[in-house]
């Protein structure tokens, strides 16, 4: 990942509309980071963020959590070279769209964080229909815990016989080369 001071893409709109392009054309996230302290950002594909808005979505039922909104009003749409900038009612969370269409997301890097996490989880949970129904009768064909296998006629081994405690021996460990030694001289 690519990383630009805040500074040097405000004041020079042509970088911003290179690096709007350098994400849409490769994918690729840039790191956009401030000298005075404030928190780093990301510029991400919108098509990265919706995927993992969806999959966060299914995770956690609640609305995703919006950051408070900005104590001034943020400014209008304004253009960029073939973009068009829409910074959100937070101040921080901006969008760009190209005819129309939104192409790059600029979010705080632990917003993105979180929302991975969440994302992460919900992938896990997921299973396709088709392969939860195979997964369903894979499972209605299992003989019950402790019926034994398939293979034995359902008896099973049985229980493991019981041997005399003075009579069971201890496994040397081999990561203690004493009690090994200590076994091998017995």
């Amino acid at each position: 990942m690519r990383t630009v001071e805040l500074t040097d893409v405000v004041e020079e709109f042509g970088r911003l509309v290179a690096l709007i392009a350098l994400v849409e054309e490769t994918g690729e996230r840039v790191s956009v980071t401030t000298d005075d302290g404030e928190q780093p950002r990301v510029l991400l594909p919108a098509a990265e963020l919706a995927e993992l808005e969806y999959w966060a979505r299914r995770h956690v039922s609640d609305p995703l959590p919006l950051p408070d909104a900005a104590p001034e009003r943020p400014p209008g749409p304004e253009r960029q070279g073939p973009y068009t900038r829409y910074v959100q009612a937070d101040g921080v969370r901006t969008t760009f769209t190209r005819g129309r269409a939104v192409v790059v997301e600029l979010r705080l890097a632990d917003d993105l964080n979180w929302l991975e996490e969440q994302a992460r989880y919900g992938r896990q949970g997921y299973m396709e229909p088709k392969q939860s129904a195979a997964f369903a009768d894979f499972l209605a064909r299992q003989a019950p815990v402790g019926a034994g296998s398939a293979s034995d006629g359902g008896a099973g081994p049985g229980p493991l016989p019981e041997v005399p405690l003075d009579q069971q021996r201890e496994r040397p460990r081999e990561d203690d080369p004493g009690q090994v030694d200590e076994e091998l001289d017995a």
